[in-house]
């Protein structure tokens, strides 16, 4: 297994160096950009894209307040359930649009915050955060003209499958909302269409029609299309507000802003350069102080960095200002955990141990510091994911991954790295290795004694 460890670790590298391309819009070694395998009869594709959050790439921001005053008197559910229920729905339906990690949370008692990042149009936003989708099915009324009216109990939407957009027309090309009832609404829909064929009956969504179609035959199931000369995207938006349910309580927006992206921009690269010069002054304090070890701590973070990028771009996780935070200060960690073996090297290699001893003796030694560190460092992050919220959790998350990624390169990496280093007979040197040279003769003629191997 000591053999196979190079190559694993050098196909990761691979891999990573790989997946960290930018862009990435070109089809190899898979059939599409990204990663896409056939495996059986499943399919599996993932995009490849560094995904950023509202404050680095702009996006849409709202405040929504939960206008309880609008229900109907006798409503006991509390405020509490009324908001808990709302926030649900709204993430179904911001998850099934392609909103990359939105924030959905509680903003006091009564009001629920809404970040969208990479959403720029703000009506849409507002349209698919707020709409009711209370969707109903009427009859015609027999005391008025072209008048319809409520079923007793109403034929709602509550109790339908999930729906999907269909083609038809004599060139296909014609959207409509494909739907299904679940029982007891599907024997409902076939008696409707029974008591009311070659007439018509009205759909409604929120109390507003959008479909009155003609029946023209008796139904044998629970299904039917809405026809509303819908476009592809609004069947779409339908469909979506139908599969994510009806609102509990009516929403009004009391505020709405759109972060532009020129601020993302600016925060990106403030926050790069920071990290870079940060990384460069580790790195060099690693390498005047450490010399060798330093050197290979440099290549191992550098190791580090890749690998943690790539992973952050496969999860995907949504970068945020706080996300890169906690990406940075597990930078620190790897640091740390090499610092740990390096100390105790060195007391090895003092106490007159033969260099491949003491690299050996002092992995030993260092290896439960290095577990207890992490391990507290990992119990924080997931403390502060589990009772966080918005950017804490994506602090925590980012804080985590890079905590289990430095303590892979610490362990498996750096010692690789170190054992490939004393190898060549050049690079014992006891001074390479921070370590007094040994007080000895030597003939004349002759350099300096290297540390044994």
């Amino acid at each position: 297994m000591a053999r196979l460890w190079p190559w694993i670790v050098g196909l990761i590298a691979v891999a990573a160096i790989w997946v960290d391309i930018p862009k990435h819009q070109f089809p190899f070694p898979f059939s599409c950009p990204g990663i896409c395998l056939r495996v059986g009869g499943t399919t599996y594709e993932q995009e490849i894209k560094t995904h950023l959050g509202l404050d680095l790439q702009g996006g849409t921001q709202l405040v929504l307040r939960l206008r309880t005053e609008q229900l109907p008197a006798g409503t006991n559910q509390s405020p509490l359930d009324l908001q808990t229920q709302t926030i649900r729905v709204i993430d179904r339906r911001i998850n099934a649009i392609g909103v990359s990690e939105p924030v959905i949370q509680a903003y006091g008692d009564d009001k629920i915050l809404v970040e969208l990042p990479g959403v720029s149009d703000l009506e849409q936003a507002k349209e698919v955060a707020t709409r009711q989708a209370f969707l109903e099915f009427k009859v015609p009324d027999s005391n008025g003209v072209a008048t319809f009216k409520s079923l007793e109990p109403p034929l709602t939407g509550a109790n339908l499958k999930p729906t999907d957009v269909r083609f038809q027309g004599t060139s296909g090309t014609t959207p409509v909302v494909h739907f299904e009832f679940n029982e007891p609404d599907g024997s409902r829909w076939v008696q409707l269409s029974k008591d009311f064929v070659n007439r018509r009956v009205q759909i409604t969504l929120d109390g507003r029609e959008i479909s009155s179609p003609q029946i023209r035959e008796v139904f044998t199931s629970g299904s039917g299309v809405i026809e509303g000369g819908f476009t592809p995207q609004t069947a779409k938006e339908l469909s979506l507000l139908l599969n994510s349910g009806a609102l509990p309580v009516p929403l009004e927006v009391i505020q709405s802003t759109r972060v532009e992206p020129t601020l993302g921009r600016d925060s990106v690269s403030r926050s790069l350069f920071a990290g870079a010069i940060g990384l460069m002054l580790v790195a060099l304090f690693m390498v005047i102080y450490y010399r060798l070890p330093g050197a290979v701590a440099v290549l191992a973070l550098l190791y580090y960095t890749a690998l943690t990028y790539a992973i952050f771009r496969l999860v995907p996780v949504t970068l945020t200002l706080a996300g890169i935070a906690g990406f940075i200060l597990s930078i620190g960690m790897a640091v740390d955990a090499n610092v740990l073996t390096f100390e105790r090297l060195k007391e090895e290699l003092r106490s007159g141990k033969s260099l491949r001893t003491a690299l050996e003796d002092g992995r030993i030694r260092a290896f439960s510091s290095i577990a207890y560190s992490n391990a507290a460092s990992l119990v924080s992050a997931a403390v502060l994911y589990q009772f966080g919220t918005g950017t804490v959790k994506g602090f925590a998350f980012t804080l985590g991954i890079g905590v289990m990624v430095s303590f892979f390169t610490a362990i498996i990496v750096t010692q690789m790295l170190l054992r490939a280093v004393i190898q060549v007979p050049a690079l014992r040197r006891r001074a390479l290795w921070g370590v007094e040279e040994r007080a000895q003769p030597a003939p004349r003629g002759v350099h300096s004694p290297a540390v044994s191997s």
